[in-house]
């Protein structure tokens, strides 16, 4: 995952608005419904700059959160120093990562799993975690799901926000690989009129018969899919975003 370079600096401005208390609110009920006992251990893989991470955090779970971008992570300690609250960070490829305890629970939220483009990515990811965690814990992420993603395309987008009283623009353009299941976003960053970063984000987009495959065959059992945040949905062509639960066997 080369991705996240000088966009990183960006990210938070980007995502202002995600939710991010309701989301660790989804994440509780899943834990809660799932786990055969209460997760005190959390790896959360694809960390970004902890949105998820720090409210967990202070609910009382001791979170270790790993991300491939420098950045990232530098912005993501600041931020816990400066919420008061103690997490573990690492910059490592989540492909390709090692840590020094077991977990109750792993998470890869905000579509990590995209980044999986190719087969061989998804098999080190799924395994790697796999020795990260505890017999029977549980690893949660959310993917875009291929029928749905094939039957609404996305369109070419421009955002605008503001930095240090300066307006910037993300221009967002895409280019879909059928046959790898892949649609390559193209991002600009603008400031003023000066471009300042453009990065292509290959990201792949899933069907249930190879997540459940790949699960298997890296030491999980598919427990439940459903539409993201909505725990009791049945997922359809409508929705992009679905979550998936499974467990380590």
């Amino acid at each position: 995952m080369g991705n996240f370079k000088k966009y990183s600096k960006y990210y938070d401005s980007l995502y202002e608005g995600k939710d991010y208390k309701k989301e660790v609110d989804f994440l509780s009920l899943v834990m809660k419904k799932y786990l055969p006992k209460k997760a005190k251990n959390i790896l959360s893989l694809g960390c970004g700059t902890a949105g998820h991470d720090i409210i967990l955090a202070k609910k009382g779970f001791n979170v270790f959160g790993i991300d491939g971008s420098k950045t990232m992570i530098s912005i993501a300690k600041e931020k816990a120093k400066k919420e008061n609250v103690k997490i573990d960070f690492k910059v490592s490829d989540i492909t390709n990562f090692t840590v020094a305890k077991k977990f109750d629970f792993a998470m890869a939220m905000f579509n990590i799993a995209g980044y999986m483009a190719e087969n061989e990515s998804m098999e080190r990811f799924l395994k790697n975690t796999n020795k990260a965690l505890k017999k029977n814990a549980f690893l949660v992420f959310d993917c875009w799901y291929g029928p749905a993603v094939l039957k609404d395309k996305p369109q070419n987008r421009e955002k605008k926000f503001m930095i240090n009283d300066r307006e910037v623009t993300r221009l967002t353009t895409q280019t879909f690989d059928v046959e790898k299941s892949v649609l390559n976003i193209n991002f600009e960053i603008k400031e003023g009129n000066e471009s300042i970063t453009r990065e292509t984000h290959p990201m792949r987009f899933w069907y249930l018969k190879e997540l459940e495959y790949f699960l298997k065959n890296n030491g999980f059992e598919l427990v439940k899919t459903c539409n993201f945040l909505d725990l009791n949905s049945n997922i359809s062509e409508d929705k992009w975003d679905i979550f998936v639960i499974a467990k380590k066997r």
